[in-house]
């Protein structure tokens, strides 16, 4: 059977790593998982996505060992993975070099599982080897679709800011929403708002959330959502015609007022996927016993 260069799951895992929902120590340790969550590849800082796959020293030293026999037009390098791949993926000529970062930190993420859990030490010169053969693999016109994740929304981390999500089904529907008072500190939200349509869970969360940003003392309220009707009505961009909704929205504007700032952006599901998943996790849940 013929193997696919790059492999299908290296596409898979850079997907997830620009979602940050890779399990790295620092997510793991979110997830009240038990330690060490050092990276074991140098063992000299806490393991992230940034760190892993670029700040980690054996990372510079493997895409070195492989810029010798495939020169790049540039480096691989940024304060976030997104920027690294956002970056490399502009400057990068032929297309197919486009598909090196998803070989380096496959690489990188197959040699550090395998001395977690096989306690097999990397032997970097064989693995800088693989990446080379199997680059040379791909064909001269291969590309990769650019994933809508790598430009993240604009933030003003000096102010709070927070995301919404609703979801909608036969049994009835749920809203998540995730206010960040400041980069250390979130509050996570989740509601059942009985029967409806999705249009009334995402704009009640909203509306929820702003409310609750208020209680909370925010002077100063960025907003985003995956849901751009919603994001409209609220920015008065276009008018809502279903009037069932109608007082939601107008609680909603007449909130909006008390705060000294207010932006309503609207992102990508993808990079929604925290308040999103809040949603469904009440849709999920099962009811208590």
């Amino acid at each position: 059977m013929e193997t696919k260069i790059p492999p299908p799951r290296s596409k898979l895992l850079m997907w997830v790593i620009l979602k940050n929902k890779i399990p790295t120590g620092d997510n793991l340790l979110k997830r009240a998982h038990h330690g060490p969550f050092w990276c074991h590849l140098c063992k000299c800082n806490n393991e992230s996505a940034i760190h892993l796959f670029i700040d980690c020293k054996v990372a510079p030293n493997l895409w070195l060992s492989i810029s010798i026999a495939l020169p790049s037009p540039t480096r691989w390098q940024g304060a976030l993975v997104s920027e690294a791949w956002s970056s490399w993926w502009t400057k990068a000529i032929p297309k197919k070099l486009r598909n090196l970062p998803l070989l380096v930190c496959w690489g990188l993420w197959i040699a550090r599982n395998n001395l977690i859990f096989q306690k097999s030490l990397p032997h970097w010169p064989s693995i800088s080897s693989r990446i080379i053969s199997d680059y040379s693999l791909i064909p001269e016109d291969e590309d990769i679709p650019r994933s809508r994740t790598i430009t993240p929304e604009s933030i003003d981390h000096s102010k709070p800011w927070a995301y919404f999500d609703g979801f909608a089904q036969e049994e009835g529907c749920e809203g998540g929403a995730i206010l960040n008072l400041f980069v250390s500190h979130s509050l996570h939200i989740q509601m059942g708002l009985g029967g409806g349509t999705n249009n009334f869970a995402e704009l009640f969360s909203a509306k929820f959330l702003i409310q609750y940003a208020l209680q909370t003392q925010c002077r100063d309220l960025q907003l985003f959502g995956d849901s751009k009707i919603v994001c409209d009505w609220i920015n008065k961009k276009t008018r809502c015609s279903a009037f069932s909704l109608f007082h939601i929205l107008d609680e909603a504007h007449r909130l909006i007022t008390t705060f000294d700032s207010f932006t309503c952006q609207y992102i990508y599901r993808e990079r929604n996927a925290d308040a999103d998943s809040l949603s469904k996790e009440v849709a999920h849940r099962p009811p208590d016993t």
